[in-house]
């Protein structure tokens, strides 16, 4: 027997509205809302940052939501200099996606996949889920020289006695390292074996991705999704925002749709699956901290 499993994928431009003006994580909740998915993968997510209000974004949204999360840390730090606090877009941009050495100036440090999260400012990527999930994996991906750092979530989604590989990630700015990041991660999810798929901010168009993933992955959407604007504004869209699949998760896609509003710079992207029934009764935890478990399983 099978049920409905909506994923979804956005960059959250720090809980911003479209243009940076201000932080209202109102408003990405209402998007969140609005999209309806039952695992969704984040990104540009703060946490505990001046920026951003000093609050922890991927709980803020997960407890608004009802849903578990799971936050990985790809810098550590508070970003310091007047550009940081700049409420203009170049200003919020200037060490995320600028690259490492500006970030590394400005007060951030890598974090370590694999070591236990210290807590305190960071800035990352994160996992909402309604669903039990096994273990959840942070993966540091490679780069060249001083470029920021990048990581992705691992997590598998138990359906009934169905099992499926969901992965978050936010690639490099730089297309020649997103390149290198993105096929390096699905070799990764390809030793896995199963169905897999890949969620996430590529940092890469559409048609580059068609070229550069590796045998057996597939695109479940295609449509514009960056930059957004208020209705009837004109301006092209690129697609840089992804849901891939391989084995057998492609087969099981039955739709999809890209949701905007005043939220973010990136428009939000949910993908409709065909997949096992949940368990009922499944225990459900929640975290605050990626890999750390604050919360009991329930009944």
């Amino acid at each position: 027997m099978t049920a409905p499993l909506r994923v979804a994928t956005w960059n959250i431009f720090g809980g911003r509205t479209w243009d940076g003006a201000r932080v209202d994580l109102d408003l990405t909740v209402a998007t969140l809302r609005r999209l309806d998915a039952d695992l969704v993968a984040l990104q540009e997510v703060d946490r505990d940052l001046p920026r951003s209000g000093r609050v922890d974004q991927a709980r803020l949204l997960g407890e608004a939501l009802g849903m578990t999360w799971w936050f990985a840390p790809a810098m550590l730090g508070t970003p310091g200099g007047p550009g940081w606090r700049s409420a203009s877009q170049a200003g919020w941009r200037s060490a995320s996606q600028a690259g490492w050495r500006s970030a590394s100036q400005a007060g951030w440090r890598p974090a370590e996949p694999g070591s236990p999260d210290p807590g305190g400012a960071a800035y990352g990527i994160a996992l909402l889920s309604r669903l039990p999930l096994g273990a959840v994996e942070t993966v540091r991906l490679p780069r060249r020289g001083d470029e920021e750092p990048r990581v992705a979530q691992v997590a598998e989604v138990v359906m009934g006695n169905s099992r499926l590989t969901v992965t978050g990630t936010h690639l490099s700015v730089v297309p020649r390292s997103s390149v290198g990041q993105l096929r390096a991660l699905l070799r990764r999810l390809d030793g896995l074996g199963g169905p897999r798929l890949l969620l996430g901010d590529l940092n890469l168009c559409w048609p580059l991705v068609r070229v550069v993933a590796l045998p057996g992955w597939r695109p479940l959407v295609h449509g514009g999704t960056f930059r957004n604007r208020p209705g009837g504004t004109l301006g092209p869209r690129v697609q840089l925002d992804h849901v891939l699949a391989a084995g057998h998760a492609g087969a099981a896609a039955r739709g999809a749709r890209i949701v905007g509003g005043p939220a973010s710079d990136h428009l939000a992207v949910g993908v409709d699956l065909d997949w096992g029934r949940a368990t009922p009764g499944a225990g459900r935890t929640r975290t605050g901290r990626s890999g750390r478990r604050t919360g009991r399983r329930r009944p």
